[in-house]
C-alpha cells in the first residue's frame, strides 16, 4: 500500500479509536492575493512554512501524493487558488505526524472531508523487453557499491581504488546513472520523470547498475539547471531508451489503485 494512503488510513483509525489526531500548537491558513506564481515549500522541524501554494498541491503534500492520477474530486479553483500557511508544533515532528497534522489543519480550517476507494487506473508496467530474458548493455548486475555516506567510503576505500558510491550520480538532463539499485528505485523514478503509476513486473531482483541516456519529454523549466551536458535533443525517448539501452519495455495497462477522492473543500478559510 503506498505510503501516502497508509497515513491517510492512521488517521482515520485514530479518529475510529477515539483519539484525536495531532495538531498544530499555533497556525495561519490564508489566500494569497499577490497575483504571481511564484511559490516556496518550507519544512522547518517543527512545522511548516507555504507561500502562494495552489491548493491541490498542498493537498497533494499534506497526504504524500505525486500521481496526478491518485487524486480525484479537486475542484477546479483548487488549482489555481493559492494560499499561505504558517503552522508549528510544539517541538520537532516526524514526516508522518506532519502530514497527519496537515490534513487535520485542512479539515479544520477548509472543511475538507476525504476518502479513499479503489478505482481502475490505467498504470505503465515495467517488464523485460525480450522473451529470452536478455538483459540490455546498460542494464548489469551491481558488483557492489558503498552506503551514500562520504565517511565511510574513505574509510572502506583501499587506498588508490576507485570508491563505488551507491544510489544516483549526476549525468546531466538527459542521463540517469545509478549504481547499486534495486529496480524498484528505478520505477519509482520513472513515475516521477512521467507523471505516471508505474509498477516493477520485470521479476528482476537484488541489485543493478544502470545507465541510461534520452531525451526528456518536457524541458526543464527556465531557471532551473541540472549539472553536466544538455540533453540531445534528437536523442531517443524514454520509452525507446529502456528498450534500447536497458532491454526493457514500459507497457500501458490497467490496474485497481488506492486513489484519494476529495468530497468536499471550502475556498475561504475559517478564522485564524
Amino acid at each position: 500500500m503506498h505510503s501516502s494512503l497508509v497515513v491517510l488510513l492512521v488517521l482515520s483509525a485514530t479518529a475510529l479509536l477515539g483519539q484525536a489526531p495531532p495538531v498544530f500548537e499555533v497556525a495561519s491558513v490564508k489566500v494569497n492575493k499577490s497575483g504571481t506564481t511564484q511559490a516556496n515549500v518550507g519544512m522547518p522541524p517543527n512545522g511548516v512554512n507555504f507561500v502562494n501554494l495552489p491548493l491541490r498541491g498542498i493537498i497533494q503534500l499534506a497526504y504524500g501524493i505525486n500521481q496526478p492520477t491518485k487524486l480525484a474530486g479537486v475542484p477546479e479553483w483548487a488549482v489555481t487558488e493559492r494560499y499561505d500557511i504558517t503552522a508549528r508544533a510544539g517541538g520537532p515532528i516526524t514526516q508522518e505526524e506532519r502530514r497527519l497534522m496537515l490534513q487535520a489543519l485542512l479539515a479544520d480550517r477548509l472543511k475538507l472531508v476525504a476518502r479513499v476507494e479503489k478505482r481502475e487506473v490505467s498504470i505503465l508496467a515495467l517488464m523485460l523487453a525480450r522473451g529470452d530474458g536478455k538483459l540490455g548493455k546498460n542494464l548489469v548486475e551491481s558488483k557492489g557499491c558503498i552506503a551514500p555516506s562520504k565517511a565511510a567510503a574513505q574509510e572502506a576505500a583501499p587506498t588508490g581504488v576507485e570508491t563505488r558510491i551507491c544510489g544516483p550520480k549526476t549525468g546531466g538532463a538527459g542521463r540517469l546513472i545509478l549504481t547499486g539499485i534495486p529496480i524498484q528505485q528505478l520505477t519509482a523514478l520513472l513515475g516521477t520523470m512521467l507523471s505516471r503509476t508505474v509498477i516493477d513486473k520485470t521479476g528482476l531482483t537484488g541489485a543493478y547498475d544502470i545507465d541510461i541516456t534520452y531525451t526528456p519529454e518536457q524541458p526543464l523549466p527556465a531557471g532551473v539547471n541540472i549539472p553536466g551536458p544538455a540533453a540531445d535533443p534528437n536523442g531517443p525517448s524514454i520509452y525507446t531508451a529502456l528498450r534500447e539501452q536497458l532491454g526493457l519495455k514500459l507497457e500501458s495497462q490497467k490496474d485497481q489503485e488506492e486513489v484519494l477522492v476529495i468530497d468536499h473543500v471550502e475556498r475561504q478559510p475559517s478564522e485564524n
